[in-house]
């Protein structure tokens, strides 16, 4: 398979796992509208990539829906791409494609989905226009109305960031950075980043939208992190800056 192909395949797929093709009678699969395909019995013998509530399927049986059940068959131990269709007492998935498994084509996968995981830290990166190693020294909330003016209102903060090290952009920031910050814990808000006095990671720092009046004394000009990527562990820092040159 085309690595941009493979590409594809592994963006589109929810779950990805090496499989062994079973000898098993189209009867015993769960019913399926004939114009999806043909179903072929397989084997799960390691989830590559997958939600939570799939990864410990290893050693079960999966039914595959295809739309090309010879060429599957053929294979030995592919690696499938599928998303899928129920999950239940039999789990059937929809082939999106297969690779037979080797020494090539599992480093190919591997560092695909390596590379797939990793786009949504990898665009946040790219976007930001300031990064920064720092510590928060104080916060405050700007204002917390009440009743609050919508119903997953943020309660806006703002906090002082201690910055010890620049990893992108101006360098003035090193220093004390304004940032904008999400403080409820609403379920809208719950995973952006708290920050909280003793705070500390890497911050992912977009400028405040022009467009939008910031609450309170917040400049104009000033800082934002409210999206859960925007707050990395400094554990990462060597990550980021590989993102940060445009590695991968």
């Amino acid at each position: 398979m085309p690595e941009d192909a493979l590409r594809r395949s592994i963006a589109e797929a929810g779950f990805v796992f090496r499989a062994r093709i079973q000898d098993r009678g189209v009867g015993e699969a769960p019913a399926t509208p004939a114009e999806a395909g043909e179903v072929v019995a397989t084997r799960i013998e390691e989830v590559l990539r997958s939600t939570p509530v799939l990864r410990g399927l290893a050693g079960q049986e999966a039914f595959v829906v295809t739309r090309d059940a010879s060429a599957l068959r053929r294979s030995h131990r592919p690696i499938l791409f599928a998303e899928v269709v129920s999950l239940g007492q039999q789990l059937l998935v929809r082939e999106i494609g297969h690779v037979e498994t080797s020494d090539e084509t599992s480093d190919q996968v591997a560092g695909a989905i390596r590379e797939e995981d990793e786009r949504p830290l990898r665009e946040r990166v790219a976007a930001a226009e300031l990064i920064v190693v720092g510590e928060v020294v104080e916060s405050r909330i700007l204002e917390r109305p009440v009743p609050p003016p919508s119903e997953h209102y943020p309660d806006w903060g703002i906090a002082r960031v201690a910055a010890s090290a620049v990893l992108k952009g101006r360098r003035e920031p090193r220093g004390k950075v304004e940032v904008l910050f999400a403080a409820s814990l609403d379920r809208m808000w719950f995973h952006s980043p708290k920050l909280h006095p003793d705070a500390r990671g890497i911050l992912l720092l977009f400028r405040i939208d022009e467009n939008e009046r910031p609450p309170g004394k917040m400049p104009r000009n000033g800082w934002q992190a409210l999206d859960p990527l925007d707050l990395q562990p400094v554990d990462r820092r060597e990550e980021i800056e590989r993102l940060i040159r445009g590695g991968r």
